[in-house]
Formats: C-alpha cells, structure tokens, sequence
C-alpha cells in the first residue's frame, strides 16, 4: 500500500500564498486602527485630526509586501531547481545578494 500525495489545485495553492500577504497586513491594519486615537490632540472645540501612524502602516506594509516578494522568489527557486539542491543553494545565495546590493547601495 502506497501512499500518494495529491497535488492541490492551483487556485488553492494561489490562495494560500496570498493569505500570507493579506493576514498580516490586515492584522497590522487593526493594529492601527484599534490602538490610534483621532481625538487625542483635540484641544476643545478645536479638532486636530492627525493621519496619526498612516506612514508607519505604509512603510510597514511596505516591508511585509517585500519579504513575501522574496518568500515567493526563494520558493519559485526551490522548486525549479528540487533536483539540484547545490544550484538551489547557489541561486539563493545570489539572489540574497543581489537584494543587500540593492538595500545598501542604491
């Protein structure tokens, strides 16, 4: 008696990849609105309506954004090269460093 593993459709697997983007931006995004409030600056009648931390959700999406864009490309990798785990190793190395160049130097 074998075991044989069945591949997922394609949707689903499409669905579980953007479920690691989507939950942790929108668990960022509840953590800005449930933690910021817009009336804290008020001064009586005076509304001071801030953006509050609007630019640290952007920048922070930003980053969660980029890190799945390299989960992705690490896994692309992976499994294009499963047989050869020394070019897998090679590609991953020069695409870590390809993306500090782009980090550091430009």
């Amino acid at each position: 008696m074998t075991l044989v593993k069945k591949r997922q459709p394609v949707y689903i697997q499409v669905l579980i990849r953007l479920s690691f983007l989507i939950i942790p931006i929108v668990g960022l995004y509840f953590l800005v609105v449930f933690n910021y409030d817009p009336h804290a600056r008020c001064d009586g009648d005076e509304h001071r309506h801030t953006m509050g931390p609007m630019f640290g959700f952007v920048v922070y999406s930003g980053v969660i954004a980029f890190l799945w864009l390299i989960a992705m490309s690490l896994e692309l990798i992976w499994r294009h090269f499963s047989s050869n785990k020394l070019k897998y190793l090679f590609t991953t190395l020069l695409l870590i460093f390809i993306i500090l160049m782009l980090i550091f130097f430009v």
